[in-house]
């Protein structure tokens, strides 16, 4: 007869303290949001989809001004391949930005240029500050995703009621089974 009971005492001591581990969610619910963040980040931020991952909406012809930087008045390229392409986004000529030289008589504040894409789609990014500033946040049921920034969480509810969509306050389908395939693995190597 074989004694498989000499060191059972131990491998349970063992097993109970990874179970015990697993009673504080904390590293489980971190790990979760720190593998669900980048995917989120891409879903709205690059690919402009909501939570349903449908599109989030279009821009309009003006704001697409703005993102591209072409302006009635933005320089253009004069030779090259680049031939008659937007070279800067021109200078304010009306608003609370609007100064003049007085010597030219032109006005003389150049209007930032964001060199974004001539896409429509939205993709809630003009400056980045929103995207970079997403972050996991511990809070009071463990860990989630959120800014840093309180106007970046501002944005983000602004656009959620413009859109009429969750986009940040709802994980789509995919980022969801990635939740359950990251706390299966977790799980498992902590039973090990």
């Amino acid at each position: 007869m074989i004694d498989v009971t000499s060191n059972m005492g131990e491998v349970i001591i063992g097993l109970q303290s990874k179970i015990e581990g697993l009673k504080n969610p904390d590293g489980l619910l971190r790990t979760v949001a720190l593998s669900v963040l980048p995917e989120m980040r891409k879903r709205v931020h690059v690919e402009g989809k909501d939570s349903t991952d449908s599109q989030i909406g279009t821009y309009s012809s003006a704001y697409m001004k703005v993102r591209t930087g072409d302006y009635a008045n933005s320089d253009r390229v004069i030779r090259g391949k680049n031939k008659g392409k937007v070279k800067n986004a021109g200078y304010f000529t009306k608003g609370q930005n609007a100064t003049y030289d007085v010597k030219t008589q032109k006005a003389n504040l150049a209007r930032p240029n964001y060199r974004r894409g001539s896409d429509t789609k939205v993709i809630l990014s003009l400056t980045s500050q929103m995207e970079n500033d997403m972050s996991v946040m511990a809070t009071s049921d463990g860990y989630g995703i959120g800014y840093n920034n309180p106007f970046n969480l501002k944005k983000a509810l602004w656009n959620e009621e413009r859109y009429k969509k969750k986009i940040l306050s709802a994980l789509s389908q995919g980022e969801v089974e990635l939740v359950i395939t990251v706390a299966e693995n977790y799980i498992e190597e902590n039973l090990k």
